[in-house]
């Protein structure tokens, strides 16, 4: 409330007494007495701080304080060594092997080895933890078919296959998967069990007595793991234990005694499956040649009884040949997993703690952590109180004893607060659009605020299962003039490119010839690897007006009675910038198509749930890569059922495009087959680009080590406050003037 407070008084000061006069902009208050507290205005609340289910940007920076990783951001968003001390890469890149640090532990004092890191795997891709960062991880061999919960060990040797086969379920109990799918049904999990007696769901190896939950006899558990797999804990006592899931009310995991689920509901069920292609077998070697040869090959179906089948962790590309070393196998080339290793599928979380409350396992005085900061307080829709980590491993790295993040949805209520002085730096990308031309030197260019390359795409998703005809899409996105809207919003790059990058007329010769373009060429181009590696996307559907009457009127000509008589747009709300630009593309499709489009504002929560369950039309959206790649980044969004296709596009075409391009190892080969991927969903406008992302910020000219980057990836915990900031400006790290030479190294906090 004193913070709310705060907000309107500095609204009401803004409004009566005019722009800051000075450099800065607002309040330079004295911090002296808390060179160590850092108080941060984000975007809005995070969703989850949960590793495992996070989506949105807010939660990033509080994620990345509470978990540690097998690397870590540095201030330039590169990866650094962290749980991870260094790793081995194959000559095929398809083989990843991490030597793991001993020193590394959760915050109740475990160490963290790397049946951590499997189990992190396990949650994200598991069907029961129903997590959006699945696609996170689709590169990983066995994934889709885990995922998909069509992957299983073939307990038993039957019809020519040895037990211990990896196989898929392409039918069971007579009827195909797809003719499941299309009545509406799912077939029986052969992983389901039932105990005759109650069953105690507990710490491996625990006593009865100290179980944490109980499932009643005769209920249903999911079966996830056994002891003594090449990727799970060895049994403590000799027999085998089994971790199981049951869903009832909140949910629990837990381990119990194999030997104590002794019914299981899918016995006798006929199932039918085949063995699963070498791509995705664990431990294969074979050359990139031999394993497309194998992919052709017709593989036999085989039919089973649900005895005899178990979907298991092994299934999926991770080996475990000590505590200390973690290997990925991945079933293509995957040239950018190292760079992907800060992300939140490398952070793992503590089985201990999601077990016993899978959904709310992060709440204060639950909560588990392992980075450098642990979570003290988290008031709803305020602020979250972060503190110094007393068991981090590294704990020179944390120059901060304290982190206030508050938790504003409004633009305008955070640049205010940031002017009276009540946090020391935003979240990029929180100024109200109306305010950058004040910031940006209109009348003065105040130092603290900063604008620089981000990369990120804003776009309007089109749910392609409400909007299916193709010219009817075509035609929206035909009818946008992004130029004229970026003179608008004063400063994003407009573009009909969906991957982002830099504009070409901005390249320097040396990055022209290894991008293989001319400065006068439209477009922008993504330069992947410094002075190596470059990706030129398509040109996109730009603004022109007779291009869009002429499929405006092909839909119409197709769709007849079905042509919509108006469409919805959503976005969210508490941002400035989104409520002009979809007033801006109501206007747009008015004048160019004669079209009625409705415009709805929603909170930010109801907005990603609807959006994430197909409820919507259109509805603005952003994508920020977390490493400048095109294909992990950007070109993943349109998978066929992909857990982040909230536009539910799906085309053949794409997909085997983007199947071939993970074949290749050399990555110009691999870049050109991705352009002819985005080629083909560009024109089948499944999404409407409309800008380029540019970062900017609002720091007090006192931050340290608060690194910007063109990932936008800072390590928030490394940043401290330099109580004699007028007297070190060379130290400085917010961005223009004396912020300009920010320093990759926090020796002058130490």
């Amino acid at each position: 409330m004193v913070r709310r407070l705060a907000g309107v008084a500095a609204l009401l000061w803004l409004a009566g007494c005019g722009l800051p006069s000075g450099d800065y902009f607002g309040a330079i208050p004295d911090v002296h007495d808390r060179p160590r507290h850092l108080r941060f205005c984000n975007q809005g609340e995070p969703d989850y701080v949960d590793p495992a289910m996070a989506t949105s940007t807010t939660a990033l920076p509080v994620i990345f304080a509470l978990f540690d990783g097998l690397t870590l951001y540095g201030l330039n968003g590169m990866p650094e060594p962290s749980l991870a001390e260094r790793w081995d890469v194959s000559s095929d890149l398809r083989t990843f092997t991490f030597h793991l640090r001993h020193e590394g532990k959760f915050s109740n004092g475990r160490t963290i080895d790397a049946y951590d890191f499997a189990y992190q795997f396990i949650r994200i891709l598991h069907p029961s933890s129903a997590s959006p960062n699945a696609d996170g991880l689709e590169y990983i061999k066995g994934a889709a078919a885990y995922n998909g919960n069509t992957g299983r060990v073939l307990l038993r040797a039957q019809g020519g296959l040895a037990a211990g086969a990896h196989v898929e379920i392409v039918g069971a109990a007579g009827k195909s998967l797809e003719q499941w799918a299309k009545d509406g049904a799912t077939p029986p999990d052969a992983n389901v069990r039932r105990g005759g007696k109650p069953l105690a769901l507990r710490d491996l190896g625990a006593a009865p007595g100290a179980a944490y939950a109980t499932a009643p006899a005769g209920a249903d558990v999911t079966i996830i793991e056994l002891t003594g797999g090449p990727v799970s804990m060895a049994s403590p006592d000799g027999q085998v234990w089994a971790y199981v899931f049951y869903d009832q009310g909140d949910g629990a995991f837990g381990w119990v005694p194999m030997a104590e689920l002794d019914q299981v509901p899918s016995a006798l069920v006929d199932y039918e499956v085949r063995e699963l292609p070498k791509r995705h077998q664990i431990g294969i070697e074979a050359s990139l040649e031999a394993l497309t040869a194998d992919d052709a090959v017709t593989r036999p179906t085989v039919h089973v009884r649900g005895a005899d089948l178990l979907m298991l962790p092994e299934l999926m590309g991770m080996r475990i040949p000590d505590r200390w070393t973690f290997v990925v196998e991945t079933a293509e080339p995957t040239p950018y997993l190292i760079a992907a290793t800060p992300s939140r599928p490398y952070r793992p979380t503590p089985r201990e703690a999601v077990s016993r409350s899978p959904r709310r396992w992060t709440d204060v005085g639950t909560i588990i952590t392992s980075g450098p900061m642990a979570l003290e307080a988290w008031l709803e829709k305020d602020r979250l109180e972060l503190v110094r980590s007393k068991t981090f491993w590294n704990p020179s790295l944390v120059k901060l004893d304290r982190l206030t993040v508050f938790s504003m949805d409004d633009q305008a209520a955070n640049a205010n607060y940031y002017a009276a002085g009540g946090c020391d730096a935003t979240a990029s990308n929180n100024v109200p659009t109306s305010y950058r031309p004040i910031l940006n030197g209109e009348r003065r260019r105040y130092l603290d605020y900063a604008v620089k390359p981000y990369n990120g795409i804003y776009f309007a998703w089109l749910n392609t299962e409400k909007l299916k005809n193709r010219h009817l899409r075509r035609a929206l996105a035909y009818a946008v003039d992004r130029k004229r809207l970026a003179g608008v919003l004063h400063g994003p790059i407009p573009t009909a490119q969906f991957t982002p990058g830099t504009p070409i007329k901005n390249l320097t010769e040396a990055e022209l010839t290894l991008c293989g373009v001319t400065r006068d060429q439209p477009g922008v181009a993504l330069i992947e690897v410094a002075g190596e590696v470059c990706y030129v996307p398509p040109l996109g559907l730009d603004f022109d007006p007779e291009k869009a009457r002429a499929e405006w009127a092909l839909a119409r000509q197709e769709l007849g009675a079905d042509f919509p008589k108006s469409l919805t747009y959503r976005y969210n709300s508490g941002a400035e910038a989104h409520k002009i630009i979809a007033e801006y593309l109501q206007q747009s499709w008015k004048e160019t198509l004669d079209f009625d489009v409705t415009l709805e504002a929603q909170e930010w929560k109801t907005f990603l749930a609807d959006t994430t369950q197909g409820k919507y039309d259109m509805a603005r959206f952003g994508n920020i890569g977390s490493l400048t790649n095109a294909e992990s980044e950007y070109l993943v969004l349109f998978k066929c059922g992909g857990s982040n296709n909230r536009g539910r596009y799906c085309s053949p075409q794409y997909a085997a495009l983007i199947a071939e391009a993970k074949k290749l190892t050399d990555r110009r080969a691999r870049n050109a087959k991705l352009a002819e991927a985005e080629k083909v969903m560009i024109e089948d406008a499944p999404v409407i680009p409309i800008y380029i992302y540019v970062q900017d910020h609002l720091r007090k000219p006192y931050v340290r080590d608060l690194g910007l980057n063109i990932v936008d990836q800072f390590p928030i915990y490394r940043a401290w406050l330099d109580p004699d900031w007028a007297q070190h400006p060379g130290r400085s790290t917010s961005g223009e003037g004396p912020n300009a030479g920010y320093s990759t190294a926090s020796e002058a906090a130490r």
